[in-house]
């Protein structure tokens, strides 16, 4: 069997690489191009006959054009020869359409991993994905990381005084508690209100557990707009919190929600480089996953 290989789409080079100087596991030769009219373009340029492939891709913006890529990317790899495919999504994008809210909605995590796996692929490794459910989405085996303990581990060096750990919304406490453990420290949880139509607007009802004159960390997976965080921390103040961190897996940063978050009561965000932030925010801080990964893909082989 010939040498493993990971291919990297387009989506976050930058965590390829890290990835592949920490696993020693190298990178394929790829071309990836676009046509005039959008189309995506796959050229696998080594031999992977009989060999153990990863596809690295985050599903993030624009998140349609790198869902077709690592389709394309893994349907290429089958008709070259691979002999075992695994897909590396460390964001997985579509992931908060996991279950019909209403009437007339699509299951959109489950459309998508349909995709993927019928694209060729054998094996998928994800990391903290917005509904546990969706590991049963796909018909094969799922390699399910998580990136809480890396930064926990971050947050840990900073010392901060009396830290409470916060779960923005009651979906989020098992997390927030998980969290906690890890921190050794208490809980409290932010129940809010959704406004199913009106996309990413939301409103803060009410909040359980004390933060009077502590740092109150607010632990997510996902900063989109950044409307959730927001919110929390401006309550969070209100009612006595001296300083507001927070922790997220996924950074996406939808629209200006870093100018926003700059001008908010946060003091400071944390999050992992599984979808590639190419702005600069002096609040924003990212924490590397490679080593997590790296970790698990050598344990795959």
């Amino acid at each position: 069997m010939n040498s493993p290989k990971i291919f990297a789409g387009s989506s976050n080079l930058l965590l390829a690489q890290k990835i592949s100087d920490k696993s020693k596991i190298p990178l394929g030769k790829i071309d990836l191009g676009v046509f005039s009219d959008g189309e995506v373009d796959v050229w696998i340029q080594d031999d992977v006959n009989n060999c153990d492939v990863f596809i690295l891709q985050s599903n993030s913006a624009p998140v349609n054009r790198h869902i077709i890529e690592l389709a394309l990317i893994a349907d290429a790899l089958t008709r070259s020869g691979a002999h075992r495919i695994t897909a590396v999504i460390p964001y997985f994008g579509y992931s908060r359409k996991e279950k019909q809210s209403r009437k007339g909605e699509p299951i959109s995590a489950k459309v998508i991993a349909d995709l993927i796996v019928r694209s060729g692929v054998n094996k998928v490794v994800c990391l903290d994905l917005h509904a546990d459910a969706i590991v049963g989405f796909f018909d094969v085996p799922v390699i399910y990381l998580s990136a809480l303990e890396v930064l926990a581990g971050r947050l840990i060096k900073e010392k901060f005084k009396s830290p409470i750990v916060v779960a923005p919304d009651v979906g989020g406490v098992r997390r927030a508690r998980n969290f906690a453990s890890l921190l050794n420290a208490p809980l409290a949880v932010i129940e809010k209100h959704r406004h199913t139509h009106v996309r990413d607007s939301l409103e803060v009802l009410s909040m359980t557990g004390e933060v009077v004159g502590d740092c109150a960390v607010i632990i997510d997976d996902i900063i989109s707009t950044g409307g959730t965080i927001i919110e929390s921390a401006k309550a969070l103040k209100q009612k006595g919190a001296k300083k507001v961190i927070v922790c997220a897996t996924h950074g996406v940063f939808a629209n200006n929600a870093l100018e926003k978050i700059e001008k908010s009561e946060i003091d400071k965000v944390f999050v992992s480089d599984s979808i590639n932030i190419t702005k600069k925010n002096k609040k924003v801080e990212v924490v590397s996953v490679s080593e997590l990964i790296a970790d698990s893909l050598v344990g795959e082989l």
